[in-house]
């Protein structure tokens, strides 16, 4: 009794729905009537989990009704998926797949919302077809397809798909889905990672999505070489040195494929940079030229990847890097400034007082006056405490290794525990300890 009463209810909230703006039942007759009947009576069975008399009111409603309401289009691919998993011939399977696909096509056709129905679509067909070789041409086309609209279209559920599919794809049939075309699915999906995560998506979420796609571009091997970006893409951007798309595949699979000792890598990252400025590629970039002794361009990244961060931590990276530069060039007193400038923005930097501990460790011969053994020796001292508050032990002892003995001490008039004034372009106050 409460089931027939449940039915009821079902039924009667179902014409009620009917009844609403937006149907196109047809005009007052035998047919207006018949798709009032099928229409409800559909609903009332999806309730009851009768699947095949649902299928046969609702293809009736597409065959004489097709632009009845959307909801039909919503409800078939329902009703299709309750079917799939009963025990059916594989021939049928095929049909109602067939049948599933064409339900989105209809809904866009008839209700537009192109974008978000392909959204759908797309991940229907992966998820039926991801093992069939035969489908992979179909699935894509629906991902490229899918891709072309905005990232804000794309549901983050379809985000590995795309690149499953084209790492099954190239395994299977090379000759339709080749390497290069791999890594623009995987330049394309990162690209749309990169901006969700910039307009406020999950961003650890997002983060793991990469981490996937990623494992399986690394899953197919070497496809990604130095020899493949020397002969694939380096032409290219020799040909078109503003191709930025050429330019961002280039650095990205440097990195991964380990070419960043190339000479492609930085010119690439620099047309990289001009168009898509960023701390992160500054900072790469600064750090290349800064191995490849080249301190000028170095320090222009270095200074631009300050500017492109409020990062505590990021900020305080390229102004070390700048204060490394310095040090590289010999200039110590702006080396000092720039790490002094390092430690505002991270107080008690290990790194920091080290690198300074550094710049006074080696100017012994450059401030040597050779009047005074325990002035001279003066830097060794500021050396120590910038390696104390370091925490560096082993350059402590080198330093301490340095200091004046009790003899000079004694023998000039001074004394264990004075401060003295280290010159030179040092400048610092310093207490006078004794070499052990």
């Amino acid at each position: 009794m409460l089931r027939l009463i449940g039915l009821l209810f079902a039924l009667t909230m179902t014409l009620m729905a009917s009844a609403q703006p937006g149907w196109n039942w047809p005009e007052e007759g035998e047919k207006h009537d018949m798709a009032k009947e099928k229409q409800a009576y559909y609903k009332l069975l999806m309730s009851t989990d009768k699947w095949e008399e649902c299928w046969q009111s609702v293809q009736w409603l597409y065959a004489n009704t097709p632009d009845l309401h959307e909801s039909i289009y919503q409800d078939g691919p329902k009703i299709i998926d309750n079917l799939l998993e009963m025990d059916i011939s594989e021939k049928r399977a095929s049909r109602l797949r067939d049948s599933l696909l064409w339900t989105y096509d209809m809904r866009i056709k008839y209700w537009d919302d192109e974008a978000s129905v392909m959204d759908r679509k797309a991940y229907s067909a992966f998820k039926m077809y991801y093992k069939v070789p035969a489908k992979y041409a179909l699935l894509r086309e629906l991902y490229d397809k899918l891709y072309s609209y905005n990232a804000a279209d794309i549901s983050d559920f379809n985000i590995t798909p795309y690149m499953t599919m084209a790492t099954y794809y190239y395994k299977s049939k090379p000759d339709e889905m080749p390497a290069t075309d791999v890594l623009d699915i995987h330049t394309r999906i990162t690209a749309v990672i990169d901006e969700k995560t910039s307009s406020g998506g999950d961003k650890d979420k997002l983060s793991k999505e990469q981490d996937k796609i990623d494992a399986f571009l690394n899953s197919l091997g070497d496809i990604i070489s130095c020899e493949f970006i020397e002969e694939n893409l380096v032409p290219k951007l020799n040909a078109n040195p503003d191709d930025i798309n050429t330019a961002k595949k280039i650095f990205s699979y440097s990195l991964k494929a380990k070419c960043s000792d190339q000479a492609y890598f930085t010119k690439a990252g620099e047309v990289f940079f001009k168009s898509e400025p960023s701390f992160s590629l500054a900072k790469a970039l600064g750090d290349k030229f800064y191995r490849s002794e080249e301190y000028a361009k170095a320090n222009t990244y270095y200074a631009e990847a300050a500017k492109l961060t409020e990062d505590i931590d990021q900020k305080f990276d390229a102004k070390m890097g700048m204060a490394s530069v310095a040090f590289k060039q010999g200039d110590k007193r702006k080396s000092r400034s720039l790490a002094y400038e390092a430690l505002s923005i991270k107080p008690g930097s290990s790194e920091a007082y080290n690198l300074i501990g550094n710049l006074y460790f080696l100017s012994a011969d450059e401030c040597k006056g050779g009047e005074s053994r325990v002035k001279d020796r003066g830097v060794y001292l500021a050396a120590y405490e910038m390696y104390e508050k370091a925490g560096n032990t082993k350059q402590m002892e080198a330093a301490r290794g340095q200091f004046p003995s009790i003899e000079e001490i004694f023998n000039e008039n001074y004394e264990e525990g004075q401060k003295i004034t280290v010159d030179c372009w040092i400048n610092e106050s310093v207490t006078i300890q004794r070499r052990q």
